[in-house]
């Protein structure tokens, strides 16, 4: 309800404006009534309404000096100002007091309840404008270090950078990507070994304990940013200024990769690699060299490192490097990045497409994984698991704990065994992702519904509202069909629908502007939906 203050030093006046009009039905509730500026000020400051009605001519303190006063103070209420016609020239400096709208007196009810409409339907609309940016504020302050991690790591993908997504979120973000060049760096560790007394299933310990170093030697630059963070593997986006020599930033990577490579080696005593990949010149690149750091990781299996327990892998050190020509299977860390990331997001259906994906590469090389390739690969997927769920405060343990998956590992024989492994555990935790994930997301969706539900009039895509959030069309895609387990495009439709039909049955309006008022600009388009979504043309439906 509104709420409403009249000031004015006719008696007469304050009650006829107080019994006479509809407030109710307005929406509007009169708080209180004073006669004079000061009595109205004091009474405005304790209530604090939305709208003010005042005379200008008033004892004591008039309407002028009131609303100066008031405005002072940062009071941002609807004014509205009833005066004798002598006032006009006086109510002109009322303009700047930023007051909506001027009555003289006497004035008729239905002038004064027009004014009145009007007025709460601008208040109204502010308040909606002003619980909006609210909601926005919050929501953004909740997205913001996974708004981060969406744009590195979305930037070691092709073409993310070109999306609105980015450039909006990079702002919000507050990272600094705007110039300069860019590599990546992977890090790569494994147990050697020597190290008798670490099991094998112990790799995801070593992993919280190699980001920790890595947060300690970069936590205080702004030129490193940690964009992944698997199992056994790290990567980082190192930002150079561009008024650096390629040769010094490559030497500046060089000695900092070793830095990070040499102190997991030494307190870690594991064997340790860092792949370099390309410096480019634009943020629009750095997937490539992302790419490139890949290869070389993939690459480091044929190169003979000795005893070294960490080696720093460079592009242009690779002629120099001595390999023994054999072949071996690539691991495919793409795809098993955008499983654990299904995964992790109770996405059970870019589960099962992830999973196939996977199965299907491996198929297609030219080199069919051994039995051992394949129980490493489910170590290191397991390995990816456990850290994306501890990182969203989850157990895998407790997530699986009917499964005994080292056990399970053991035996895989095939490709075929390695497919029934990835489904037994996969498809189990996603779902338990998909479960705790209605928590998690409802405040996000909830504000999508009541946007729906306020601009169903007006263009609504999911890009409209990954804009404002910050996070990608297709991540809030998901949570929508996650939480609510509607497609949000059905449930745009939906809402729109139900609306046309209250518009119909009340019979006040025509086909194309019921069209309109429900966001669509093509009557036929509209006709045709509507239709589709009540089993009849709307001219039939009463």
């Amino acid at each position: 309800m509104i709420k409403a203050v009249i000031v004015d030093d006719d008696i007469f006046t304050l009650n006829g404006l107080e019994r006479s009009l509809p407030w109710a039905e307005y929406g509007i509730e009169v708080a209180g009534t004073a006669m004079d500026g000061r009595e109205g000020l004091a009474l405005i400051q304790q209530h604090q309404p939305q709208l003010i009605l005042t005379d200008l001519h008033m004892p004591v303190l008039n309407g002028i000096e009131m609303l100066q006063q008031l405005r002072s103070e940062g009071n941002d209420a609807e004014v509205i100002i009833l005066s004798g016609y002598e006032d006009f020239k006086f109510a002109q400096s009322a303009v700047k007091l930023r007051v909506s709208d001027y009555l003289s007196k006497p004035a008729t009810i239905d002038e004064i309840s027009s004014v009145l409409r009007t007025a709460a339907e601008k208040i109204r609309a502010r308040q909606k404008t002003t619980q909006e940016e609210q909601e926005l504020r919050e929501l953004l302050d909740e997205h913001l270090p996974q708004t981060r991690q969406l744009v590195l790591k979305g930037l070691l993908e092709p073409h993310f950078s070109e999306s609105a997504f980015f450039r909006k979120a990079v702002e919000q973000s507050r990272l600094q990507l705007d110039n300069g060049s860019f590599t990546v760096v992977l890090l790569e560790y494994v147990v050697t070994r020597e190290r008798l007394d670490v099991k094998r299933s112990d790799m995801e310990k070593f992993t919280y304990a190699v980001k920790n170093i890595v947060d300690e030697l970069t936590g205080s630059r702004r030129d490193v940013y940690l964009a992944d963070a698997q199992q056994n593997v790290m990567a980082l986006i190192v930002s150079l200024p561009p008024e650096i020599r390629h040769e010094h930033s490559r030497t500046r990577i060089r000695i900092l990769a070793g830095e990070i490579a040499g102190t997991v080696s030494s307190y870690l005593k594991l064997q340790v690699w860092a792949a370099v990949g390309a410096t480019v010149g634009s943020v629009h690149h750095i997937y490539k060299s992302y790419q490139q750091a890949l290869n070389l990781l993939a690459e480091r299996e044929s190169v003979r490192v000795g005893d070294n327990d960490s080696l720093v892998l460079m592009e242009e050190d690779w002629p120099s490097m001595q390999t023994d020509g054999v072949q071996f299977v690539r691991r495919p860390m793409e795809q098993y990045q955008q499983l654990i990331s299904a995964v992790t997001d109770g996405q059970s259906e870019q589960v099962e497409v992830a999973m196939e994906g996977l199965v299907e590469l491996l198929q297609s090389q030219s080199i069919k994984p051994s039995v051992a390739s394949l129980r490493e690969m489910a170590m290191q997927l397991t390995g990816m698991l456990t850290l994306g769920l501890y990182n969203q405060g989850v157990l895998l343990e407790e997530a699986v704990p009917e499964l005994q998956l080292y056990k399970e590992m053991e035996r895989i024989s095939s490709l075929a065994d390695f497919r029934h492994w990835l489904e037994a555990v996969m498809m189990p935790v996603s779902m338990e992702m998909s479960s705790k994930g209605l928590h998690k997301h409802k405040k996000t969706v909830d504000y999508m519904k009541r946007y729906v539900q306020a601009h169903y009039d007006e263009e609504i895509t999911l890009d409209i509202i990954a804009e404002k959030v910050f996070l990608t069309r297709n991540y809030l895609s998901q949570i929508f069909k996650q939480v609510t387990g509607e497609n949000f495009n059905n449930y745009v439709t939906r809402i729109r629908m139900e609306k046309a039909k209250e518009l119909l049955v009340s019979g006040k309006y025509k086909l194309y502007e019921v069209a309109l008022m429900v966001g669509y600009k093509n009557n036929a388009y509209f006709s045709q939906q509507f239709k589709k979504y009540a089993g009849c043309n709307p001219s039939d439906f009463a």
